[in-house]
């Protein structure tokens, strides 16, 4: 049995099989979901897409990243935050799990 497991969400909503059961994922994939919803559910990622001035964005990048570190299931230092798109509405984290290599997430302020 896998050390971590979760039920799958996807856009927004649980993932469910064709018997309209819950999916679930364990592992990287887990981890690197509820590294996605602490970041939402911080108010860091809405604050960085509503933001403006350079200074601040680099200033919430950073609290993401330091909040991200907190967890003890990622490799502290690794963690790299990058904007997706021009409008900086998107943006990609790629972090080193301790035991399962990589996990990347994708998060807007505002769709998540």
């Amino acid at each position: 049995m896998a050390e971590y497991v979760d039920l799958l969400i996807s856009e927004r909503d649980l993932t469910l099989d064709e018997g309209g059961f819950p999916v679930l994922c364990d592992g990287r994939v887990s981890i690197g979901q509820d590294i996605k919803h602490r970041i939402l559910e911080s108010g860091l990622a809405l604050q960085l897409i509503a933001e403006r001035d350079p200074a601040r964005i680099a200033r919430i990048e950073n609290q993401i990243l330091l909040l991200v570190d907190q967890d003890t299931r990622i490799r502290p230092g690794t963690a790299k935050l990058t904007v997706q798109d021009a409008a900086g509405e998107q943006y990609i984290l790629t972090a080193k799990t301790m035991k399962y290599g990589d996990t990347t997430v994708t998060f807007s302020g505002v769709s998540g």
